[in-house]
């Protein structure tokens, strides 16, 4: 699962007045005394708009870089594409044991319908693990990309507050995580429906087996 920890000043809603540390007898109490004994704070918050100015653009420079590092991510996550493709040649091999009940004798049944018992487990199998895949690539890097956007327009927002331009171009950026995160939905979209489907054949081979190992058994 990819999770993206950030710890960062948001400066949109916090004045240049409101950052200086508040002088002694002043009506500061504990909070001033805290904040004069963080350097963190003393280093990030000036009683000016320039190191909040330095610190949003910063933090943008920060997100586009993580948000171009996870839309890659994304794009080249090959794990649910290729679950379809091994589904549907476990049922293919559900399908050909059972074709080949149907011509065997009645002292092959028994063993016939393992074989086809077997297919079946196997496909519900992948069938699991596709929906597994999925899930990670919903809750990993598609929500990865999703939370990245939503960093880089609080970063701009914070910016427009403080009423500076942005330094760096977010167009590109943004655009292809809107893109990653699309496709990505569309091709989950693709093999769900199919994916249900070839669960369903091969539990009807199965269930044929079953009956045909009844009626024809010695």
């Amino acid at each position: 699962m990819h999770q993206v920890t950030r710890s960062r000043l948001v400066v949109g809603a916090v004045s240049p007045s409101a950052l200086a540390v508040l002088p002694a007898g002043c009506g500061g109490g504990s909070a001033a005394t805290s904040f004069a004994g963080n350097p963190t704070f003393q280093q990030q918050m000036q009683p000016d708009s320039t190191a909040a100015a330095q610190v949003a653009q910063q933090n943008l420079v920060t997100d586009l870089a993580q948000l171009k590092k996870d839309a890659k991510s994304l794009t080249k996550d090959t794990t649910v594409p290729g679950d379809p493709t091994t589904l549907s040649a476990a049922v293919t091999t559900g399908q050909q044991d059972w074709q080949q009940m149907q011509h065997d004798s009645c002292s092959s049944m028994t063993s016939d319908q393992q074989v086809v018992a077997f297919d079946d487990q196997t496909v519900s199998r992948d069938a699991t693990s596709l929906r597994g895949d999925v899930g990670g690539m919903r809750t990993g890097d598609i929500t990865a990309v999703s939370n990245d956007m939503s960093e880089i327009q609080n970063d701009l927002s914070s910016l427009k507050t403080l009423g500076i331009a942005p330094q760096v171009t977010t167009g590109t950026q943004v655009t292809a995580g809107t893109t990653a995160t699309q496709s990505a939905n569309d091709m989950i979209n693709s093999v769900n429906k199919p994916a249900g489907a070839l669960s369903a054949k091969a539990a009807q081979y199965l269930a044929s087996a079953r009956q045909r190992a009844k009626q024809h058994a010695c």
